[in-house]
């Protein structure tokens, strides 16, 4: 149940069907700022099927830009289906520790226990809350403590390569404004304001994520072969690696087209020459990338 709406489009249990990598649809809660995945597991606690919903009303939430346009409203039915907490969530609530991000990540999901207090929830776009969507990942693995632990929650314990692209189309601000003594139009400081945060937060999260990948290796070795020694050859417990490919316009090595997809506006409706420039360049980035040379060469 997801409210009234009615789509001709594709919905989740489509995706289901289909066979290929895992697609993963973020929004904002606009009150409480909280990231909302589109996955059975997040709508569990709002006693939805996620099954039946529009892929296309959830990529229109994902995509919703404050004050450009409306927010998507979602009912929530908390209390009216026999959902309960996983054990990690309760042992955490127990023994609260406002220091800690386990904590705090669990938290937010509380107050959708209440559908009397919480009746509705309005999302907005995805990037409020985690513009490159990686964050989805760093806080479900502090969420379950591990990335052991998240992986025997997804049912993957046999994983062999985990494998992260992000495509980041992050601009830049004008440095026009940089060379003169005007002070810059309302416009002009927005944009800036939206850009540097944006730029700055991608990179952090974007270090957090590979700081975390010795880390995870670890745990998914310690897990699948205990405490004994450790075998790395391939088809062994040992046997995980971690890949991360980032296309973005950074690594565009021509100055000039590097400067030229920086300045691209954010919109809607690019023209159809700017859409295969973009397509183009996206292939090229990949193909260029050392990551993806040497996910190519372990898969062979």
């Amino acid at each position: 149940m997801y409210d009234r709406y009615v789509f001709d489009h594709g919905t989740f249990g489509d995706m289901a069907a289909c066979k290929g990598p895992l697609v993963l649809i973020n929004a904002t809660d606009m009150i409480s700022g909280t990231r909302v995945s589109f996955t059975q597991e997040n709508f569990d606690p709002i006693c939805s099927d996620l099954s039946t919903f529009p892929v296309a009303r959830a990529a229109a939430a994902s995509s919703a830009v404050p004050v450009v346009l409306n927010p998507i409203t979602l009912r929530n039915y908390a209390g009216k289906c026999d959902y309960h907490l996983p054990e990690i969530v309760e042992s955490v609530m127990k023994e609260p520790d406002v220091s800690k991000r386990q904590y705090h990540l669990i938290d937010d999901i509380m107050d959708y226990l209440d559908s009397k207090r919480t009746p509705y929830i309005h999302l907005v776009d995805g990037g409020v809350a985690d513009n490159l969507g990686v964050r989805a990942i760093l806080d479900r693995v502090h969420a379950y403590g591990n990335f052991w632990t998240m992986l025997k929650r997804s049912k993957q314990q046999e994983v062999r390569k985990v494998v992260f692209l992000v495509v980041n189309a992050e601009t830049e601000v004008d440095d026009r404004w940089s060379r003169s003594s005007k002070s810059p139009p309302l416009e002009a400081a927005i944009d800036s304001y939206s850009s540097v945060v944006i730029t700055r937060y991608n990179f952090e999260t974007m270090m957090l994520l590979k700081e975390g990948f010795g880390t995870w290796a670890e745990e998914v070795r310690k897990g699948r072969c205990g405490d004994p020694s450790i075998v790395l050859d391939p088809r062994t417990c040992g046997d995980v690696e971690f890949y991360l490919m980032e296309v973005k316009f950074d690594n565009v090595q021509d100055k000039h087209l590097r400067r030229y997809f920086k300045r691209l506006p954010t919109s809607f409706n690019l023209d159809p020459a700017q859409v295969d420039r973009l397509r183009e360049t996206g292939r090229d980035l990949l193909k260029e990338s050392p990551e993806f040379q040497r996910l190519l060469k372990d898969l062979r």
